[in-house]
């Protein structure tokens, strides 16, 4: 029983650390990302970077493809957190969804260093089609999410029946990503809160019922 139990924890304890020193690495190449680009990042300086040996990320993800595509899921993730954690309104209408835009360009602002890193890792699903599956599925869950919350607002009778939810669905997703990818660029010379405003004011025009 004691020699069953100590295999356990071995095993268990073996597997901590390992999800550790991924979640160290990925950590790593996120801000390696941040600070000099997608092109910069190699496995060796990771591992360096997370504290460990230059051998393990590619132990651990093989190439820079994994890696990166694991950098995406991390930008992601950190997102999906951070929604949670502001309690954003769930229940169906024009105006949860009109919050829901209006934090994700507010909190989108406050972490420009994972922003940046976000979209270089986007970006790069243009040459890489390992990262291009990642933001692939990205996009489609952000578009059906906003999908889904407009059809549920056209059956409240909130927005006009005659919108198409996907392409809408599409256009605000896209906008919203250009924004903060212009404002990443020249801060300074944007007034986001301006952009915002005028933004969120046009969509209640547009939509309304």
């Amino acid at each position: 029983m004691a020699v069953a139990q100590r295999k356990t924890e071995v095993g268990r304890t073996h597997a901590e650390r390992r999800r550790e020193a991924e979640t160290r690495i990925v950590q790593a190449a996120f801000d390696i990302v941040a600070k000099r680009g997608v092109d910069q990042l190699t496995l060796a300086e990771a591992g360096e970077e997370a504290g460990y040996s230059r051998a393990l990320p590619a132990h651990y993800f093989g190439n820079r493809d994994v890696l990166l595509a694991a950098v995406a899921e991390h930008a992601v993730n950190q997102y999906r957190r951070r929604v949670v954690e502001k309690n954003l309104p769930t229940a169906a209408g024009l105006e949860p969804i009109l919050t829901g835009i209006a934090f994700y360009l507010d909190d989108s602002r406050s972490w420009p260093k994972r922003l940046k890193a976000f979209h270089e890792v986007t970006n790069a699903a243009l040459r890489w089609p390992l990262i291009a599956e990642v933001t692939a599925k990205l996009n489609r869950e952000q578009v059906e999410r906003f999908a889904q919350q407009i059809r549920a607002a056209q059956a409240l009778g909130e927005i006009r029946a005659d919108i198409d939810p996907v392409a809408e669905a599409i256009t605000v997703s896209g906008t919203i990503r250009g924004i903060m990818a212009q404002w990443l660029v020249a801060p300074d010379s944007i007034d986001l809160d301006a952009v915002r405003d005028g933004f969120i004011a046009g969509l209640r025009r547009n939509w309304a019922a």
